[in-house]
């Protein structure tokens, strides 16, 4: 963890202050900090967030990421967060930002957008809150506290379109990650965990935080449990994103009494290995459906809160791959998903199965799978969006220089 340095008054470049709370978003700033330092190399980077921030040349000072929660979650960590903020403020003060660059993860960036106005700095928000799935009425808010807004999806330029703050699509950043990968790494992993060329994999992503890990990987082994797979012919490989969650997880499996392997850091291998994957609703499931599995998308919920989404959402889906899909698939789903309760497992296996067995179903699931791709994934968001950043900047220099 680097130290934080006095500034310079003299310096002329200006310095972008990035915040990225989850794994998910440190990749994708990490790739807006990449086009950036192309287009602007005297750019500086500094801010909160993880390894990639790092290594695309961010001087981070906390990381977050290690804390993202859902929901109240974040009570538990309520002292980290507290010392973030005011070490949020202190970066406003002292290194005096040409703006701020808050990345997804509401709960948290709300609350830095609003500091960063009350110290009168500009804040560009880059993949926006997904408050058409949940609370659209915070449209307002969102707007009040912002100065640009990056949509990553089609419908949200029209959503949060105004008066006063510029809203621009740039399009979703996975076309380019994803598409920068290696070939090889499923399967370098089939080979790793010893799985036969004609075996099926059945992937489970339970999700990068704990209480994901705690309530659903149990309901996703029990699914995996009842979709009666042989051994031979099928394996159970699990992603867990750190090391704490491995036991976890294996408890999960033994609980469930299914054999699984247990494969640690990067999901993106297992979603190149995997025929199928069972996975928390999510940039997951994105990511999934750009790589073409079939998949089931689960989301647990309350029987109170999934009636007040069905209600108030400007959208029928949770699931991304839906959502973005639903023009290239005539408004059909793309994928299955399911919000549940309880334990919905003798429900979802059977439906699991026919998606992971060669069949009607499965090669219709590929079919709406392949419209998605080929019609939502446009290369470029990454460079879309660092123009629209750099043109901000632009405009907003003589006021900068003005206040020096």
């Amino acid at each position: 963890m680097s130290t934080l340095s006095a500034p310079d008054p003299s310096a002329e470049s200006p310095f972008l202050l990035l915040v990225a709370a989850e794994p998910s978003g440190d990749l994708h700033a990490a790739h807006l900090i990449e086009e950036l330092r192309k287009q602007r190399p005297e750019l500086r980077f500094g801010g909160f967030g993880g390894d990639q921030m790092r290594e695309a040349g961010c001087e981070t000072y906390s990381d977050p990421t290690k804390f993202a929660s859902m929901g109240l979650g974040f009570l538990g960590s309520f002292g980290h967060y507290a010392k973030l903020m005011r070490e949020f403020d202190r970066l406003l003060v002292e290194k005096k930002p040409a703006a701020v660059v808050l990345v997804d993860s509401p709960g948290l960036n709300f609350l830095f957008a609003r500091l960063a106005k009350w110290r009168r700095v500009p804040v560009v928000y880059y993949i926006l809150p997904q408050i058409w799935g949940w609370a659209p009425w915070r449209r307002g808010k969102v707007l009040k506290y912002t100065d640009l807004l990056l949509a990553i999806l089609p419908f949200e330029e029209e959503l949060y379109r105004n008066d006063r703050v510029r809203v621009k699509y740039v399009g979703h950043p996975l076309a380019d990650e994803l598409g920068d990968l290696p070939s090889e790494w499923g399967r370098e992993l089939r080979e790793r965990l010893s799985i036969p060329d004609e075996a099926k994999v059945v992937g489970i992503f339970p999700g990068s935080r704990q209480q994901e890990i705690d309530k659903l990987t149990p309901t996703f082994c029990r699914i995996a449990k009842k979709m009666d797979l042989d051994r031979e012919k099928h394996r159970v490989v699990v992603s867990c994103f750190r090391d704490s969650f491995r036991e976890p997880i294996e408890a999960a499996a033994r609980d469930a009494g299914i054999e699984v392997d247990v494969v640690e850091g990067d999901s993106r291998a297992l979603m190149q290995a995997c025929d199928f994957a069972i996975v928390a609703s999510g940039t997951a499931s994105l990511q999934l459906g750009w790589f073409g599995k079939p998949m089931v998308v689960l989301y647990r919920t309350t029987k109170k809160k999934a009636a007040a989404f069905r209600k108030i959402s400007v959208t029928p889906w949770i699931a991304l791959p839906n959502i973005l899909g639903s023009g290239p698939n005539d408004g059909a789903d793309t994928v299955e998903e399911r919000l549940f309760f309880d334990d919905s497992s003798e429900e979802i296996a059977p439906v699991a199965r026919k998606l992971l067995d060669d069949g009607p179903e499965r090669d219709a699931a590929l079919e709406r799978l392949r419209k998605m791709k080929e019609a939502c994934f446009e290369p470029g968001s990454g460079v879309r969006a660092s123009q629209e950043i750099l043109a901000f900047l632009d405009a907003r220099a003589p006021e900068r220089a003005k206040s020096r």
